[in-house]
């Protein structure tokens, strides 16, 4: 499934879920981020994704987990990637995103998590949540935008918790009923 999605600008991408043969694009994707991506993604240095964790990255149990990467038309490279892991246990999916630095600011971002919302409604999530560096104003602006609240870590003043509660909104429908 390849999904045609246009960001702000235009710019068209093909959306879809990731696969295993999607291990050196990943790892490409990877190279390409600046250090404090990389801080915002890992919360730590890295300088490379290392070939196991990007096979790992990119074989995904869809019982547990939604990845998505938004690629080239051609495919070839992966301008965006964003999953979530659902626990099943807390009804809670955690999200992760990471966005190529030239595609920063052009939407991306917001249709990634749009699309990883409805993907965690689906499974029945109760909520879905990440973590973020205090100073990655770009992330917390988006999930403002995008209706999650954010308190700071209490065991850690760097990070902050962005959440979202995924219980569904009362319709109109809903209320008649009652």
């Amino acid at each position: 499934m390849h999904e045609p999605i246009f960001l702000d600008d235009g710019t068209l991408l093909l959306l879809r879920p990731i696969a295993p043969g999607d291990v050196d694009a990943l790892m490409r994707a990877f190279k390409r981020m600046t250090p404090e991506q990389v801080r915002a993604r890992v919360f730590h240095a890295l300088s490379e994704l290392p070939e196991p964790v990007a096979r790992s990255m990119c074989r995904i149990d869809p019982d547990h987990a939604v990845a998505l990467v938004a690629t080239d038309p051609n495919g070839a490279e992966i301008r965006g990637e964003a999953r979530v892991h659902f626990d099943l246990i807390t009804e809670s999916a955690e999200l992760a995103i990471a966005i190529d630095p030239d595609y920063t600011g052009r939407g991306l971002g917001r249709i990634l998590i749009e699309r990883l919302i409805a993907a965690s409604r689906a499974h029945a999530m109760r909520e879905i949540w990440g973590d973020t560096q205090a100073g990655n104003n770009a992330m917390l602006a988006l999930t403002t935008r995008l209706g999650f609240s954010h308190r700071r870590q209490s065991d850690d003043a760097t990070l902050v918790r962005f959440q979202l509660d995924l219980q569904p909104v009362a319709t109109h429908l809903d209320i008649v009923k009652r």
